[in-house]
């Protein structure tokens, strides 16, 4: 930007002393009068439209990078506080004394419909309508959005796996290594991307 400027300004200026000095009459013996008034001008307002036009294409530009850039940042830190919040989960409520005091006696086997248990496996996904929102804009790729849904996939699993069978540590036990590590490496990913 500052080069065109300083072009401009140059060309502009460079113009301005063949004409006021009468350099091709003195030069090239060429009769012309010393300012050309008209011809500046039209030069000079074509000059300032254009140096007009590229400021503020360039400003409007950098704005709308701007803008992008902190909607791709808040997509990313919404995704992040999904996965914190799924750890968060298995390690605070989804425990053996938490299952076993407080989740089981509440809950109705005999029933598809356990309110707790959907409670658990879409708490850490509170943010998922504004993530879809920033989908929709574009912000976020389809693949951080397929580790998005296979972190959620895998997260609603072990919630299943863990209640229903509380008593059977062999039958979630490895789902939750898998888990983990799966939410490390996308943890990992996302900070890579900060």
């Amino acid at each position: 930007m500052k080069k065109i400027i300083i072009l401009a300004s140059i060309l502009l200026i460079g113009i301005t002393a063949i004409d006021y000095f009468n350099l091709p009459s003195t030069f090239l013996g060429l009769k012309i009068s010393n300012m050309n008034w008209d011809f500046y001008m039209g030069i000079l307002n074509v000059f300032s439209v254009v140096i007009l036009y590229v400021i503020t294409y360039i400003l409007l530009d950098q704005r709308e990078i701007k803008r992008d850039r902190n909607k791709n940042e808040i997509a990313t830190l919404l995704i992040r506080k999904s996965y914190d919040q799924c750890i968060f989960y298995i390690n605070n409520m989804l425990t053996e004394d938490m299952i076993n005091n407080y989740i089981v006696p509440k809950m109705d086997f005999n029933s598809t419909d356990n309110p707790i248990m959907m409670y658990l496996k879409s708490a850490p996904f509170e943010n998922e309508n504004h993530i879809m929102d920033l989908v929709k804009d574009g912000q976020i790729t389809k693949k951080k959005l397929e580790d998005y849904f296979n972190v959620k996939d895998k997260f609603s699993s072990y919630v299943f796996m863990r209640i229903t069978f509380f008593d059977a540590p062999e039958k979630y036990s490895d789902l939750k290594i898998e888990l983990l590590d799966l939410i490390r490496v996308e943890i990992a990913k996302i900070n890579d991307v900060l």
